[in-house]
C-alpha cells in the first residue's frame, strides 16, 4: 500500500510554475537579481532563456580580499571570467534572445572595484537608455570619473526613478524628464555651478528628492523650486559659503543634517508635516542665528526632531525669537543638556501633544557644569512660568537617558505636576544598575501628579515595568 500510494504521489506532482505564461514568469523573475534568474536556466529546456526575457537587469560588485586573493586571480585568469566579461555577455545574450520581445524597465549597476572602466560603463548605460526605462540606479566609483552621457537621457522618456552615487560628472541637461519622480544624488560632481539646479528644474512632476553633496569649490548653489516636490533629504558635509534655496509649497517631509553655514533661503513650506534637522558644529559669527532662522522658516510643521547640535548653536543666538509653531503635536529634543533651552521651545508650541527628550550621555564627559546650576535653571524657567502646552494640551512624556539624578527627577516631577490631561510618562535608561533601580522607582511613583488618568512606565535597558 506504501508503494502504490507513492505512485499515485508521483503521478498527481505536476510543474505548474512551468506552465505558466512567459509575462508572468518574467514578473516572477524580476523580483530576483539577475544573478538569481540566469540561475534558473538550469531547470530545464523551458527556462533556458527565459531570464533573458526579465524586464531587470540587476549587477553588483565590490570589491573585497577574497576577490584580490591569489587564488580568486587565478581562477579568474583560468576560466577569463571577469565582472565586465559577465556583464557584456548578459547584454548579448539578451539581445539576442526572441528579439528583444520585453524591452528593458529597470538597469542597476553597482560596480566598485579597481578595475571598473568607464568606458565599459558608458556602453552599457546607453544599452539601458531607451524610451521604456522606468529605473536607472548607478552606484560606481571607477579611478577616473565618469561622465554621464545626459544627452541620452533625450530617450528615456519615461524615467520615473534615476539614482546616482559615485565618481559620477553630471551635465545640465536641455530637455525635460517629464515622468521623473525620485532623484537620488549622492557624492556626484556637478560640471558647472548651476548644473544642480537647472536638473531639477527640468523635472515637473518630482515628488522625492534626495541631495548628499560634499559642496567643493563649483557645487555651491542649489535652488530647489518644485511645486510637486512631496519629501525632501539634505545633506552637506565639511562645506561653507554655499546657497541653498527652497520654494516647495507640496513638500510635507523634510530631512536635513549638516552645516547651515551658507545663505539659506527657505519659503513656500506651509504644507510641512514632518521635519527632522540636525546640524554639524561651526565656530563661524553669527551660526547660533543661522540655525534659529532656519528652525524658524518650519513654522507651520507638524512634527519637529531636533538632534545635533541644534539646541547648543540655538543657545547662542542673539536673540531667541522663534515663531509660535501652532500646528506643532509632536517633538523630539536629541542632546546632552536642553534646560537653556527647551522652555523657550515648550512656549513656542502652545498645541504640543508628544514631547520625546532623549538625553545624550558621554562616557567620559557630561556636557552640564553641575547638577545644582541645571536644578537652579528648571526652576527658574519652569516654576515661574508654566508653558501653556504642558498644562492644557501634553499627552505623553517620555524621556530617554534617564539616570535618576536629582535635577531629572525634578524635571519628571514638574511635569507630572503641571500636565492636566497627560496619560502616559515613560522614563527610560541603560544607565542605572540594580542597586539604584528600586530607589528611582520608588521616587518616581512617589511623584504626585496632576492628572488622575496618568501612567507611568519605567523601561530599565529590554524590561519595561507600568504603573497606575
Amino acid at each position: 500500500m506504501a508503494k502504490s500510494t507513492s505512485k499515485r504521489e508521483k503521478q498527481t506532482v505536476m510543474d505548474r510554475v512551468s506552465n505558466l505564461p512567459d509575462s508572468l514568469l518574467c514578473h516572477i523573475l524580476s523580483f530576483l537579481t539577475t544573478k538569481e534568474a540566469v540561475v534558473t536556466s538550469i531547470l530545464s529546456s523551458r527556462w533556458k532563456t527565459l531570464w533573458t526575457l526579465v524586464p531587470n537587469l540587476d549587477f553588483e560588485m565590490f570589491s573585497s580580499d577574497e576577490e584580490q586573493s591569489p587564488n580568486h586571480q587565478h581562477q579568474l585568469n583560468r576560466y577569463g571570467f571577469t565582472f565586465a566579461h559577465i556583464v557584456s555577455r548578459v547584454w548579448a545574450l539578451r539581445n539576442r534572445s526572441r528579439n528583444n520581445a520585453n524591452t528593458l524597465k529597470h538597469f542597476r549597476l553597482y560596480w566598485v572595484s579597481d578595475d571598473s572602466d568607464p568606458i565599459h560603463v558608458d556602453t552599457w548605460v546607453r544599452a539601458a537608455l531607451t524610451p521604456d526605462l522606468e529605473v536607472l540606479d548607478l552606484y560606481i566609483f571607477p579611478p577616473q570619473r565618469f561622465e554621464f552621457p545626459s544627452t541620452l537621457l533625450n530617450d528615456a522618456k519615461s524615467l520615473v526613478v534615476l539614482k546616482l552615487n559615485g565618481e559620477i560628472v553630471l551635465n545640465a541637461p536641455s530637455f525635460g524628464f517629464l515622468s521623473l519622480k525620485t532623484l537620488h544624488l549622492e557624492n556626484v560632481w556637478y560640471a558647472n555651478p548651476d548644473t544642480f539646479s537647472k536638473l531639477v528644474s527640468c523635472c515637473p512632476v518630482l515628488q522625492n528628492l534626495y541631495l548628499q553633496t560634499y559642496a567643493e569649490e563649483h557645487d555651491k548653489f542649489f535652488k530647489i523650486i518644485v511645486p510637486t516636490l512631496k519629501t525632501l533629504e539634505l545633506r552637506f558635509f565639511f562645506n561653507r559659503d554655499y546657497k541653498l534655496e527652497i520654494n516647495a509649497p507640496a513638500l510635507q517631509d523634510l530631512r536635513f543634517s549638516g552645516s547651515i553655514s551658507g545663505d539659506v533661503l527657505l519659503e513656500n513650506l506651509s504644507n510641512l508635516v514632518k521635519a527632522d534637522v540636525g546640524v554639524d558644529f561651526d565656530d563661524i559669527e553669527d551660526y547660533g542665528n543661522r540655525i534659529r532662522d532656519f528652525i524658524g522658516a518650519l513654522s507651520s510643521v507638524k512634527s519637529l526632531h531636533l538632534n545635533s547640535y541644534v539646541k547648543e548653536c540655538l543657545c547662542n543666538t542673539t536673540e531667541f525669537d522663534l515663531p509660535i509653531f501652532h500646528n506643532l503635536a509632536f517633538l523630539y529634543i536629541h542632546g546632552a543638556c536642553l534646560w537653556h533651552v527647551l522652555p523657550h521651545l515648550l512656549h513656542r508650541a502652545p498645541n504640543l501633544a508628544v514631547l520625546v527628550f532623549e538625553k545624550i550621555w558621554y562616557k567620559y564627559i557630561e556636557c552640564c557644569k553641575s547638577y545644582e546650576e541645571d536644578s537652579s535653571i528648571i526652576e527658574r524657567r519652569f516654576y515661574e512660568d508654566v508653558p501653556v502646552c504642558i498644562s492644557s494640551h501634553l499627552k505623553t512624556f517620555h524621556f530617554i537617558g534617564f539616570k535618576g539624578l536629582t535635577y531629572e527627577l525634578e524635571f519628571v516631577g514638574h511635569i507630572l505636576k503641571t500636565a492636566r490631561f497627560l496619560k502616559t510618562m515613560k522614563v527610560s535608561s541603560a544607565y542605572i544598575d540594580s542597586k539604584e533601580k528600586f530607589r528611582v522607582l520608588k521616587e518616581l511613583l512617589m511623584l504626585p501628579r496632576e492628572s488622575r488618568t496618568c501612567q507611568i512606565a519605567f523601561n530599565l535597558s529590554k524590561h519595561c515595568i507600568w504603573f497606575i
